[in-house]
This record gives C-alpha cells, sequence and structure tokens, in this order.
C-alpha cells in the first residue's frame, strides 16, 4: 500500500493519459478555421506594427529580435531535451531572477539573506525535477523558517540597540528574499512538472509560444491601436486595445497549438484553457509591473538587450504556466 507521501506526491505532481474527443468532425470544422484566422491575424498585425516603427525604434527593436533569435532556439530545445538540462536551464533562470530582485530592493548578493534564498529556490525545483518521494510543503516549510532565521540572526548580529530605523531595513529585505522566493520558485516548480508530464514537451511548447503570441499581439495591437490606457497607474504604455488583441492572439495560439501538436485535449476544457492562459499571462505582466513601479525602476536589469532582465522575461510564464499545470490537473 503506497505511503501517504506517495499518495500525495501521485495526487499533486503525476499526470495520466488524457483522452481526446477532438476527431468528431464537427470539431475540427469549428475549431480549425480559429486557428487558420486568428494566427496569421496576429502575426499581420506585428508585421505591420513592425514595419511601421521600425524607422523611430530601429535600434530597440533591432536589439529585440537579435535577442529573440539567440534566445528562442536555446529556450526550445531545453524543452525538447527535457530532463537534468532542462531543470539547470529553469533554476539558472530563476537564480538570475531572484539576484535582479535582490539587487532592486538594495540587498548585496553575497549577503547570507540572498544565499539562503538561492539554496530554496533549489531545493524546490531539485525535489520537483527529481521526482523525490517528498511533500512539496516540506521544502516550502524550510524556506519560511531558513530566511525567518538568517533574518533574525542578521537583525541581531548587526543593530546593537533597538532602533525602528535600523531593524526595519533588515526586516523589509527579509520579507522581500521570502516572497521573491515563494513567487519565483514555487511557480517555477510547475515548469519541471508540465514538462514531466504525459505529453509534457508539447505541453511546454504550447505554453510558452501561447504565451509569447499573447506579448507579441498585446505590444503590436497597442502601437497600432492603442488609444485607452488599461492601468495608467502600473504601466501607462499598457492599452485596453493591446489587451484584447493580445488575449485574441493567445486564444488563437492555443487553439492552433492543439492542433499542430496533437495533444490529448477534450474539446471544451481546451476552450476553458485558451480563454484563461491570455488573461493570466497578462496579469502576471501587470504584476510585475506593479512592482516595479512601486520600487521605481523601468526594467529588472539590462541583462538582455531590447527586454530588460530576466524577471521581465518570465513574469507571464510565471503565471501562465500554472494555469496549464492544474489544467493538467483537472484533465487528466
Amino acid at each position: 500500500m503506497p505511503s501517504k507521501s506517495s499518495r500525495s506526491r501521485q495526487t499533486i505532481w503525476s499526470m495520466g493519459p488524457g483522452r481526446r474527443l477532438l476527431g468528431d468532425f464537427a470539431t475540427d470544422l469549428v475549431m480549425l478555421p480559429l486557428s487558420v484566422l486568428l494566427i496569421p491575424l496576429t502575426a499581420l498585425i506585428g508585421i505591420m506594427t513592425s514595419t511601421r516603427l521600425l524607422a523611430r525604434r530601429s535600434s530597440g527593436l533591432v536589439a529585440r529580435l537579435i535577442s529573440a533569435a539567440i534566445g528562442m532556439p536555446i529556450i526550445i530545445a531545453a524543452i525538447l531535451i527535457g530532463g537534468p538540462l532542462f531543470a539547470a536551464l529553469m533554476a539558472l533562470s530563476l537564480v538570475i531572477a531572484l539576484g535582479e530582485i535582490a539587487v532592486i530592493v538594495k540587498l548585496e548578493i553575497r549577503s547570507a539573506l540572498f544565499l539562503v534564498a538561492v539554496a530554496a529556490t533549489g531545493a524546490i525545483i531539485g525535489v520537483v525535477a527529481a521526482d523525490a518521494d517528498i511533500p512539496l510543503y516540506w521544502p516550502i516549510l524550510a524556506i519560511v523558517l531558513g530566511i525567518a532565521s538568517v533574518t533574525t540572526i542578521v537583525a541581531v548580529r548587526t543593530v546593537e540597540q533597538p532602533r525602528a530605523e535600523q531593524l526595519q531595513p533588515i526586516l523589509n529585505r527579509g520579507l522581500a528574499m521570502l516572497a521573491a522566493t515563494a513567487y519565483l520558485a514555487i511557480p517555477g516548480a510547475t515548469f519541471i512538472a508540465v514538462r514531466g508530464s504525459e505529453q509534457g514537451t508539447d505541453w511546454m511548447l504550447l505554453a510558452v509560444l501561447a504565451i509569447m503570441s499573447t506579448d507579441a499581439a498585446a505590444y503590436a495591437g497597442g502601437r497600432l491601436l492603442g488609444r485607452r490606457q488599461l492601468a495608467p497607474s502600473v504601466s501607462p504604455n499598457k492599452t485596453l486595445e493591446g489587451a484584447i488583441f493580445g488575449w485574441l492572439g493567445g486564444f488563437g495560439a492555443t487553439i492552433a497549438l492543439d492542433q499542430i501538436l496533437n495533444l490529448d485535449a477534450e474539446i471544451w476544457p481546451l476552450v476553458i484553457l485558451a480563454v484563461i492562459l491570455p488573461v493570466a499571462s497578462q496579469i502576471g505582466d501587470l504584476a510585475e509591473s506593479l512592482f516595479k513601479r512601486a520600487m521605481d525602476v523601468k526594467d529588472s536589469s539590462n541583462l538582455i538587450p531590447g527586454h530588460g532582465g530576466v524577471l521581465d522575461r518570465l513574469d507571464s510564464l510565471l503565471f501562465g504556466l500554472p494555469v496549464v499545470f492544474f489544467f493538467l490537473q483537472w484533465t487528466t
């Protein structure tokens, strides 16, 4: 009889084979036209916008295109190869993003608090990647206790008198690292879980490409037709029109990729995924914009020319991949 921890792990992370019901002619008759129409529409908007803006913003646009041309093959290759390489690339990306947050909150990279946060992030990714028979709440509990303990020790050793103005920055940085680790590592673990599921390679490709389509369509639609601000207090450049085009691009990409990759997905759950995934990814983008606006920074770093930092590239994925993970839990 399986142990309690084994049953828990299987319930949370295991993916069984799904049943596919898309062979019905009527279904294909409805879905394929959507796939055929929406994706080219998104691409056409992107081409038109890029051509229109090239003269005005050629240097920034070229930098974005070069970075994408270099980064995309690496991402696709890691997804296709999977295994330790994918887990290592995911862990490295999360640690870099964690470092960007540390710099923004003015925490030294060599500090004990940051190193504990790095170790905690690696522990969560390692537990999921190794498919270890350990309930996920154990490393999460260790993160909370570890960061809280280090924050307390730093405060005790560096502040001699009970002065709030000296203790508050230490506590704030400790809370920032705790929040950053949870924000990055727990959603990041769903990347590994989705990749390790049934048809995991294809589901990862669908998630990443659909979210990228959402971002590209939102950018193109906003530049071409954007008039009304979506969230002026958080991101003044984002528009309602861009958000709508982003949703259309993400919806169309999800439907099209399901057809292209021949995934085991029933039609109506798939439609629900196609509706929710672009919304979640855009909320993720806004959430990171809120953090940067509150901290008065434009980009998380300048590591990726034309794109900002690693955190700027992960923001939509950190909200989108958990949606795909829960979708697979629901449907398989």
